[in-house]
């Protein structure tokens, strides 16, 4: 008699809902409130959590909230890397190639950029995939080939990105028969 006392009192009990400090956290951001964001994302990152650290180096890279620091962003980045978030090695790629701060942080920004964007590509990231490709076709921070930019075209391409698609059609027209 007790156990269904406390199974119907259990049942009767409002739903309890637990908070999800890392939801909460995208939450705060998308609705502007950064430093609030900030103060949530924080302690997660430092626990580990590859996405709190990816979004914390966005707001330090935009300056959302803090002052811009491309430092800061690239620590954060790179600890979200090395837990295989393809989105951080990508932002690293970028922030090497276009960032006004982080390349002076290393011998070759192109080299470091390329870098970056082949982890990325090589895990499946479509965008990574695209400027790798632009890389090799420019020749910066690699050799130069076109072999290798179709290569990459093609595997963002199969991924549907556009921009690839068209790039791959200008290389594959463009090599010689």
């Amino acid at each position: 008699m007790l156990r269904k006392f406390l199974l119907l009192a259990t049942l009767a009990l409002p739903a309890v809902s637990f908070a999800d400090p890392l939801n909460d956290a995208i939450k705060a951001l998308d609705a502007g409130r950064h430093g609030q964001a900030i103060q949530m994302l924080t302690p997660l990152a430092n626990n580990g959590n590859a996405l709190a650290q990816y979004r914390l180096g966005m707001i330090y890279y935009l300056g959302k909230g803090v002052p811009e620091d491309e430092v800061q962003a690239i620590r954060w980045w790179k600890k979200a890397a090395a837990q295989g978030y393809t989105e951080a090695m990508f932002a690293l790629g970028s922030a090497y190639l276009f960032g006004s701060q982080a390349a002076k942080t290393v011998p070759d920004g192109d080299r470091e950029a390329a870098i970056w964007y082949f982890q990325a590509a090589s895990a499946g990231h479509a965008e990574a995939q695209y400027h790798l490709g632009l890389l090799f076709l420019g020749g910066k921070g690699v050799i130069e080939s076109r072999t290798e930019a179709a290569f990459w075209f093609r595997k963002a391409a199969d991924q549907g990105h556009t921009e690839a698609k068209k790039a791959l059609g200008t290389v594959e027209k463009a090599a010689p028969r």
